[in-house]
């Protein structure tokens, strides 16, 4: 099946062929090489892209925690600025700025409340709110009290004149 002369050349083999395939690379492995290379140059790349960028963000996360440590100091700033103000000390300072002086011990205060809170929070100055107000009927406990304080229209002022 063989021939005599491959038989031959498959048991002794020349010493031109050993020398000259010994300095020979097959296509084979030089692809497996220069591929294998080439993957090296990929991941050396894709490395270095990702240290850099793992960089940025260590640097702008430094950046970031020095701008939060600043504005928390200047809270604690503001904190302590506001406890100041707050003090009875300095509000007794403000006012005496103000022109304000303290109330004597001995006066006698006034406290009244507004029983008609809509009343109250009308934007009207308080002379024309009783012309604007609705006539009350005579026999009404609340009409003798307009008439009496003068706020009906066309009525005696005084409460014995209506008695």
């Amino acid at each position: 099946m063989a021939s005599r002369r491959m038989t031959v050349s498959c048991a002794y083999p020349r010493r031109e062929a050993r020398a000259r395939n010994a300095t020979r690379i097959d296509r084979r492995s030089l692809i497996l090489v220069v591929g294998l290379l080439t993957l090296t140059a990929f991941a050396g790349v894709l490395y270095l892209s990702q240290a850099g960028v793992a960089a940025e963000l260590r640097y702008r996360l430094s950046v970031t925690e020095g701008e939060a440590q600043g504005v928390w100091e200047n809270n604690l700033a503001l904190q302590k600025e506001i406890a100041d103000l707050g003090r009875l000390q300095s509000v007794e300072e403000r006012a005496a700025h103000l022109g304000m002086i303290p109330a004597p011990s001995t006066a006698v205060y006034i406290a009244y409340t507004v029983p008609n809170a809509q009343l109250a929070s009308t934007s009207r100055p308080l002379a024309e709110a009783p012309s604007a107000m609705v006539q009350p009927a005579a026999g009404d406990a609340w009409g003798q009290l307009a008439q009496r304080l003068g706020w009906a229209a066309g009525r005696g002022t005084s409460g014995t004149a209506n008695r």
